[in-house]
């Protein structure tokens, strides 16, 4: 019995060493476990911040292509200059010139190779500021108001929107000329129009309509909306010809609601019929630039070619723009995105992503650079 039980007596647990040894190798299992669930959380937000990226320039590329390829629009008169439009708007205010098609502003000192593209906690400052400039061709060019971010350019598209209706029949012998449409759905009061028989184009005001522009209506002409049209208003397009609303709008990068520690924002502002501006409108988050190039078909070639790409401040005639390059920087809006900062190259100059760029303060944010060339699809297709 004592034999049994001095045998019981021996039978001892772990002593301090292995208990130790064994906590050292327990946490150094838990360690590994949560070193591996951090850097698979890293990772997992990282890849959806490059995928969220990658899906706002993809929209934004689309959305904004898709608007300019319609500037300049003139129906079948793709080639015909602005200038010989017959524009019969009364005294249009300086902001409304719907017959040049684009307009640019070249933010100061971001030329390809200059840009120092920072705008962390930078403030917005007004669109009317010396900040933007555009060449001597573009001298009547009026930008309205509006809060951007500086370092990053200004474009406004005039355009046809909507599908077009038929003019079956033109009266210029009344008081106010009065045109007679079918198919025109969604032309409504005040709404600027473009009537185009491919040997003229009009640019005019739907002050009255009578009847159903989705069937047939007639538009009056007259001076009675606001800019309205000239009392000496003639339209010179003939029937059959066609007629389609035309639309104004403005990019820019701004901050949403002006606050300075928001992320920057490319933001669309349609511009209402008389010029004014309408709700500006946030299309997407993260924009930390917009840079602009114009290719300008200088020698007006049978062929409608590029022959050189330049920023706003160095396109000598606007109706030479026959396309525009877009290269947009996008960032993740939240910090601490990746685990230190990255290099990145932007509109030829090279970021490290830590301090020491210029103005740009280091960050953990991902920066990615989406650039499209886009065709103005009615003045590049030659005469």
């Amino acid at each position: 019995m004592m034999g049994q039980l001095k045998a019981s007596n021996t039978s001892a647990g772990f002593s301090l060493v292995e208990l130790l040894i064994a906590m050292l190798l327990g946490l150094t299992l838990t360690l590994g476990v949560i070193e591996i669930y951090v850097g698979s959380a890293t990772t997992e937000h990282t890849q959806e911040a490059r995928l969220r990226i990658q899906e706002n320039a993809r929209f934004a590329l689309s959305f904004m292509g898709n608007e300019m390829r319609m500037a300049g629009y003139l129906g079948c008169l793709s080639s015909m200059e602005g200038a010989a439009a017959n524009n019969t708007l009364d005294g249009p205010p300086n902001t409304l010139q719907p017959e040049t098609g684009v307009q640019g502003w070249e933010a100061d000192g971001t030329a390809p190779g200059e840009i120092s593209n920072s705008v962390a906690d930078v403030g917005t400052i007004p669109s009317t500021n010396s900040e933007w400039s555009t060449s001597a061709a573009g001298a009547g060019f009026v930008m309205p108001a509006v809060q951007a971010v500086p370092n990053s350019d200004i474009v406004r598209i005039w355009g046809a929107i909507g599908n077009p209706g038929q003019v079956t029949d033109v009266d210029n012998s009344g008081s106010a000329p009065v045109i007679e449409v079918e198919g025109a759905a969604g032309i409504q009061d005040d709404d600027i129009l473009i009537i185009s028989d491919c040997e003229q184009v009009d640019i005019v005001q739907a002050c009255s309509i009578s009847g159903n522009p989705a069937s047939t209506a007639d538009i009056t002409l007259s001076t009675g909306c606001s800019p309205g049209n000239s009392s000496t208003a003639h339209v010179g397009s003939r029937a059959p010809a066609e007629v389609v609303r035309l639309e104004g709008v403005l990019y820019y990068v701004g901050k949403r609601g002006n606050v300075a520690s928001n992320p920057p924002t490319l933001f669309r502002v349609p511009l209402a019929s008389n010029g004014t501006l309408g709700t500006p409108e946030e299309l997407i988050e993260g924009v930390e630039s917009m840079q602009l190039l114009y290719g300008v078909n200088v020698d007006q070639d049978l062929r409608a070619t590029v022959d050189a790409y330049v920023t706003a401040d160095n396109v000598t005639d606007w109706d030479e723009v026959i396309s525009i390059r877009m290269s947009l920087l996008l960032l993740s809006p939240e910090d601490g995105t990746v685990p230190e900062p990255r290099p990145y190259t932007f509109n030829g100059v090279s970021y490290s992503g830590g301090g020491g760029n210029g103005s740009l303060p280091p960050d953990d944010r991902i920066r990615r650079v989406f650039t499209n060339t886009i065709s103005l699809r009615n003045r590049a297709l030659g005469t």
